[in-house]
């Protein structure tokens, strides 16, 4: 592939400072590049992609958290007041 781009002064100093600490051609530093920020991409979208039984969950309000003491366990009914909640059966 052919790349013809017209560079600010800025930019180009830094492609050519790059091309000298790297001892590459341009081509193999836009190649670097390109490749740097292509694994960078793909690891932020894994970072950032959740499971769909996660978002159904999310979704049908499932998921949340609450500041509470070490026995919820045993004192959950006294601690959580469901009585605004719907029980999702049609009106």
């Amino acid at each position: 592939m052919h790349i013809e781009a017209e560079l600010d002064d800025t930019h180009a100093a830094r492609l050519l400072a790059l091309q000298q600490r790297e001892n590459k051609s341009i081509a193999e530093v836009l190649i670097d590049l390109i490749d740097a920020n292509w694994n960078q991409t793909l690891e932020a979208n894994t970072e950032n992609e959740t499971s769909p039984l996660f978002q159904a969950f999310d979704s049908a309000g499932l998921i949340g958290c609450i500041a509470t003491g070490e026995e919820l366990s045993t004192t959950y009914k006294q601690k959580l007041d469901f009585s605004n909640k719907t029980t999702g059966a049609p009106e």
